[in-house]
């Protein structure tokens, strides 16, 4: 079986060591589950438009994890599941500094924003 899995002749798999043929097993696997995510979402994507189509506009659904969830979704979540809990097991201080920092960030962008329209006005 691994012979026709593998694509591998007789005398290619009787000469592989253990690891190297683990290590092809690992490829093998890896391959069938890209494809398989590949094939996933785009059925997917297509039931998500035809989901939108059918429904009013407000009822539309963005981010097509929302509308199907798939395994691989977990791992663009955790990444925000992550930073909320790193925020989380701040300190009060570290918070304020946080907060400080984002403060800063949104003045900073609306400041430059607000300076061209001045510039247009004069």
């Amino acid at each position: 079986m691994a012979i026709a899995l593998l694509h591998l002749t007789p005398d290619q798999f009787y000469s592989m060591r253990v690891g190297e043929f683990w290590e092809a097993i690992a490829v093998y696997r890896h391959e069938q589950m890209e494809e398989r995510r590949h094939i996933g979402e785009l059925i997917r994507g297509h039931a998500l438009i035809s989901y939108n189509l059918a429904v009013a506009k407000k009822d539309r659904i963005q981010r097509a994890s929302k509308f199907w969830p798939m395994p691989w979704d977990e791992d663009e979540d955790n990444a925000e599941a992550a930073e909320v809990r790193r925020l989380q097991g701040l300190s009060q201080e570290e918070r304020d500094a946080e907060a400080r920092k984002f403060l800063e960030r949104i003045k900073d962008h609306g400041g430059s924003k607000s300076k061209s329209k001045d510039r247009n006005r004069g």
